[in-house]
């Protein structure tokens, strides 16, 4: 009976746990507002009334995504070969999400049409002429981006241009709703020429499309970005289980002729789901049709035989489906749950908490004939158990002698302390009469320094004493009195209130010293040290201090801040001492310094480090003028050795808790805050410093700003090319990725044993800002500087001004090299803190 029907898709009780929300780009954020006022009001009510409208209230309800719900569903899954259809399984009721489902949920045109790719479409003078005004290739259709920044630019076009472009922003950021710089069809998109015909297109068809096949293509063991309209999902749950949806799907009050799509507001951040939605008991499998009708036409699709028979079951009165039609095994192998090494393994995958997760498949691996049964399932899996636990149990067994070790250490040393401690105290109790005999200037007998002769305050009592020698007084010493006249010690009873000892300082001492034990491992592990040259320790020698600046206007946070970095008051002076001493040392500065000041030429990396020198410097004197004295300015040789080493801390062998792997030379004295070596802050990433800031090269030919948060566990790019998207996300991914992966490892190889938790292996998340949030750099070569002021201007916390922009470069540039000057002293040689480049010494 079993193999009547399809398998499930994933075993049960052993589906993929998810470990991240869901991704998708359906409803960006910036799209329909920047739609809204673009329009006028009459021309956003006729794009909301159409039957695209639907959209445009389907952004107003705010809706809350369920990510969970839609990932466990996903997960249920039975085997499907048909490529525009899900079945799910719910209990022992399939359940289907199709075309006619789409259409029931959602009310969109998802009518049956010859040619959906519409291959015979030209391209017209006017859609040519049109293309060019929204500033897209002819031959590609607009990405949601580029729509958005035409919305910025429209004011004077056409009433008909700005529909069509309406219509286009629903279309490529809610129908198609790709990655938001990627083109889309560009056949459909050439429709909107015919605005008629454009509203009457099947476009809930098209949506559909997009998203099933978005679905299909998805590995649901890892984090994933679905695209197209996926709100659907979550509506199709709500259809699906009735009852589900009016405890959890927060439905609207009076909704009746509406889609179900604009039924609910959707829920976020629900606990157990999974046993809610599987405990359901009225559960609706499929839209109700006619048999010969059930199955939606598409011309790229054939019907699976399997499939077929769940289809009849359902039109037969007399079938029921039942546990045994449904075997436990599924076709893709068990996903067992694997606690992190050294972690509490948590019970249920409903939990908040985050935690590692590896997919493993058992000894059987559930892939086998379709002959292995539910016995040879469970026996793979209790093998598996097995082995987990007996790996655990060695793994805690070795941690009880680590601990048992220290501990023995621990009462070790207390003991010959107290033993210290009581024979100074029997030796001070036999001294006292001869030191009141003598002056009180006199020394004790056998002290070899000053420091072991000074006597301790009478702040400690010890039985009838009133002070204690200090304990190295009593080594090596021969008692003045017989032993045996001393009075027995009793029991160190200490006074907080008179005592002078600061045990705070004494506590902070401890985790000290832990923590430079765990560095100390940290640096044998990972840190290849080199000792630099004394004319490489920093290129600038200048001492002048920086002026006084007053503060003008307020922050982007509200507070006065210190400066203002385009404030061009008192820079001619400054320029023309500078101009002054490169007349009189025209051989090493006249270079450097012309190409700093002029437009579009390319910086060296000796530019950047001399005004990363230079906010280091102002950091140093005027902490109040930033954002706060817990950030730290990083040279440009920073990012770049790190990418460089990067595969080589890949091909590394861990141990077996994960550590040890090899970091980037520098890597401890940049945690440390030894690094960069100007200015050196002293301070500790994560504990004394919250955030980062530096600069990363992309593809060998261009600049992108960096700031690192260690609070938020992200790294923001700032790029002046973001708008062009010179640098593809994909390459900006890859050249974040060794920071993201490389900087939490350190924190964790380098924090105390008690801190680790803190710093997991995780590694960082990251994000590009839009170049529409941020200023641009239209003419090329000037990379650099923005990436030097998009820094300068954060860490300042003021928003980036329009003063920032390519037609004031020139100043920009003069105001730099002034300033490098006035306040480093920087001569212009091209030295550079070379550090992390030379020959590795791997010594600890």
């Amino acid at each position: 009976m079993a193999s009547e029907f399809p398998r499930r898709l994933y075993t049960k009780g052993f589906e993929p746990v998810p470990d991240k929300s869901i991704g998708y780009y359906a409803d960006d954020y910036r799209l329909v507002p920047a739609l809204k006022s673009a329009l006028e009001e009459d021309e956003w009510e006729k794009i909301y009334e159409s039957p695209l409208g639907v959209f445009l209230k389907f952004h107003e309800l705010d809706f809350g995504w369920a990510s969970r719900l839609v990932h466990h569903m996903l997960t249920f899954q039975i085997v499907c070969k048909q490529r525009y259809e899900i079945w799910s399984l719910i209990g022992t009721t399939p359940i289907r999400f199709s075309l006619h489902e789409f259409e029931e949920i959602t009310g969109f045109n998802c009518g049956y049409v010859d040619d959906l790719a519409l291959t015979d479409l030209a391209l017209e003078d006017d859609t040519r002429a049109f293309w060019e005004l929204m500033g897209v290739d002819a031959e590609s259709g607009p990405s949601t981006t580029e729509i958005i920044e035409a919305c910025s630019n429209c004011s004077s076009w056409s009433r008909d241009d700005r529909l069509q472009l309406g219509y286009l922003g629903i279309y490529a950021g809610l129908i198609v709703a790709t990655r938001p710089g990627s083109s889309t069809n560009v056949n459909h998109a050439r429709l909107v020429m015919d605005l008629k015909g454009f509203k009457e297109f099947p476009w809930g068809r098209i949506a559909f499309q997009h998203l099933i096949n978005s679905v299909k293509e998805k590995d649901l063991s890892k984090n994933i970005h679905i695209e197209g309209f996926v709100q659907a999902l979550q509506v199709w749950v709500y259809y699906a289980l009735p009852d589900f949806a009016a405890e959890f799907g927060e439905p609207l009050p009076n909704v009746t002729e509406e889609p179900l799509l604009l039924a609910y507001k959707g829920s976020r951040g629900r606990k157990n789901v999974k046993a809610n939605m599987l405990k359901q008991a009225r559960i609706q499998c499929c839209v109700a049709k006619d048999l010969a009708d059930m199955f939606p036409v598409w011309d790229d699709d054939e019907q699976d035989p399997d499939i077929v028979k769940i289809v009849n079951a359902f039109h037969d009165p007399n079938f029921k489906f039942s546990k045994n039609h449904w075997p436990l095994e599924g076709v893709l192998g068990a996903h067992i749950v694997k606690s992190e090494a050294g972690k509490r393994s948590l019970p249920s995958d409903e939990s908040s908490r985050k935690r590692s997760r590896t997919a493993s498949a058992s000894a059987a691996s559930f892939i086998g004939d379709e002959g292995v049964g539910v016995v040879a399932t469970m026996k793979a899996h209790f093998d598996q158990c097995f082995k987990t636990f007996s790996t655990k149990m060695l793994n805690g067994l070795g941690s009880c002698e680590k601990q048992i070790k220290l501990l023995t250490e621990k009462v070790e040393s207390v003991e010959r302390a107290v033993e210290e401690l009581t024979t100074g105290s029997a030796k001070h109790t036999e001294e006292e009469p001869t030191q009141q005999q003598g002056t009180g200037s006199k020394k004790h007998e056998g002290s070899n320094s000053e420091k072991d002769d000074a006597p301790m305050k009478a702040n400690v009592n010890v039985g009838a004493c009133e002070s204690v020698n200090a304990p190295g007084d009593a080594k090596g010493k021969k008692a003045a009195v017989n032993e045996e006249e001393a009075p027995e010690p009793s029991i160190c009873e200490i006074d907080p209130k008179t005592c002078d000892v600061d045990f705070d300082a004494v506590a902070l001492a401890k985790n000290a010293k832990a923590r430079e034990a765990a560095q100390l491992v940290a640096r044998a592990t990972s840190a290849r040290h080199r000792q630099l040259a004394a004319t490489q320790k920093s290129p600038f020698l200048g001492n002048s201090t920086a002026k006084a600046i007053i503060p003008s206007s307020a922050s982007h946070s509200g507070r006065a801040r210190g400066y203002d970095p385009f404030d061009q008051t008192g820079v001619r002076a400054k320029h023309t001492t500078l101009m002054n001493f490169i007349k009189s040392n025209p051989n090493s500065s006249i270079d450097w310094y012309y190409i700093l000041r002029t437009p579009t030429k390319w910086l060296a990396d000796t530019h950047m480090e001399a005004y990363i020198n230079l906010l280091r410097l102002r950091l140093s004197k005027h902490p109040e003028w930033f954002v706060s004295n817990r950030i730290c300015f990083l040279n440009s040789m920073f990012a770049t050795v790190w990418r460089r080493d990067y595969e080589e801390f890949k091909k590394s062998e861990p141990n077996a808790d994960g550590s040890g792997k090899l970091l980037p030379p520098g890597a401890y004295s940049y945690y440390t805050g030894e690094l960069p070596i100007y200015c050196q802050t002293k301070k500790t990433w994560a504990y004394d410093v919250d955030s980062l800031y530096s600069m990363l090269h992309i593809r060998e030919d261009h600049w992108v700003a960096i700031w690192v948060s260690f609070v938020t566990k992200h790294i923001t790019v700032w790029d002046s090319h973001a708008r062009t998207k010179h640098a593809s996300d994909e390459q900006i991914a890859e050249a974040v990725e060794p920071l993201a992966v490389m900087i939490p490892y350190l924190l964790q190889t380098c924090a105390p044993d008690d801190d680790k938790w803190r710093f997991p292996y995780t590694p960082f998340t990251h994000s590009r800002v839009p170049g529409t949030e941020i200023p641009q750099n239209i003419q090329s070569g000037d990379c650099r500087v923005y990436c030097l002021k998009y820094i300068e201007c954060h860490a300042l916390d003021l928003p980036f001004p329009p003063e920032l922009c390519d037609k004031n470069m020139r100043k920009i540039r003069e105001k730099m090299a002034a300033e490098i000057y006035d306040e480093t002293g920087c001569k212009g040689h091209d030295k550079l803190d070379a550090t992390g480049l030379d020959v590795y010494d791997r010594q600890a």
